[in-house]
């Protein structure tokens, strides 16, 4: 698949006093092929104590995340027979998340929905895998990162288990204890902070909170392993952390169809009406069939 950044380039709008863009120059300047597409692009350092965090995914305009009859999440974009350059452009920043992460959690539910395709952390773009090293990043691809809240929900039998490179799972302890009753391949509870690239030749798995995975713990021992920026693709541990507060911002987009139904963020787990987080406007883009928005949250207002 080629990506044509005049093709896919669209009309970007940033709200006055926006803080787009104006991230450290740390990690370089935005590659070009990137500013082309989606203007300056920089993320804030890091926090000490986890990585920094930004969610990416795509909406249906009435705000689902899959159709009632097939919930794969891509189908909401590739689904958009109205623009299909649009759909390939959301796509394509997806691409854009991971080369700027150093993980992409990926959701084992993703994972169950597509058993019979292999779901992983690569990058389509050749042009985006070159620039990593500008950004800071090391690897061809960021590492796979797969939250399990019981090690019992992550399918054993996908095809991500077949790749050379295997996930870092994160999880509790009995959590490690299951998955590891299930696994039919190599693997190790990490007991310590380490390289997680030089042992991926097994499946890794981080192991903190004892009946229960601890969230905060989690991103702490990822940040110890060197990890900066996490690209975070999985609905329903995307919500996890807003609901905790610690998703720093998404790269949030919305392809005009209309999919109805139920399945949507926070559908069993609402916030009230005196204590919500709050989304703001970073940037926002759009085609003939999409709108691709930059959204920094902020919470405890």
């Amino acid at each position: 698949m080629g990506f044509s950044a005049q093709e896919m380039r669209f009309t970007m709008y940033y709200p006055e006093g926006s803080s787009a863009g104006q991230g450290p120059s740390r990690d370089g300047a935005t590659p070009e092929k990137i500013r082309t597409v989606l203007g300056e692009l920089r993320f804030p350092a890091p926090p000490e104590e986890r990585p920094y965090l930004y969610g990416c995914m795509v909406l249906s305009f009435d705000g689902k995340m899959g159709f009632p009859d097939d919930p794969e999440g891509t189908l909401i974009s590739k689904e958009n027979r109205f623009d299909p350059v649009g759909a390939k452009t959301d796509f394509w920043i997806m691409q854009v998340c991971r080369t700027y992460a150093d993980g992409v959690i990926l959701g084992a539910g993703t994972l169950r929905a597509r058993m019979h395709k292999m779901w992983c952390s690569e990058i389509a773009d050749p042009d985006l895998i070159q620039v990593r090293p500008a950004l800071g990043r090391t690897g061809e691809a960021p590492l796979a990162l797969i939250p399990s809240v019981d090690g019992m929900d992550i399918p054993v039998e996908h095809a991500i288990f077949t790749r050379s490179e295997q996930p870092v799972i994160l999880t509790s302890v009995q959590g490690a204890e299951r998955l590891q009753s299930r696994l039919n391949r190599p693997s190790r509870v990490l007991s310590g902070p380490t390289d997680l690239r030089k042992g991926m030749e097994e499946v890794q798995i981080i192991a903190v909170g004892e009946q229960e995975p601890n969230t905060a713990g989690l991103l702490h021992f990822l940040r110890a392993c060197g990890l900066e920026y996490v690209s975070v693709e999985a609905p329903g541990y995307l919500w996890h952390l807003i609901s905790k507060g610690l998703l720093d911002e998404y790269m949030l987009n919305y392809s005009g169809v209309m999919a109805g139904g139920m399945t949507a963020l926070g559908v069993n787990a609402g916030f009230t009406v005196k204590q919500h987080p709050h989304a703001e406007i970073l940037s926002v883009g759009y085609h003939r069939g999409f709108l691709y928005t930059r959204q920094k949250l902020h919470y405890g207002w």
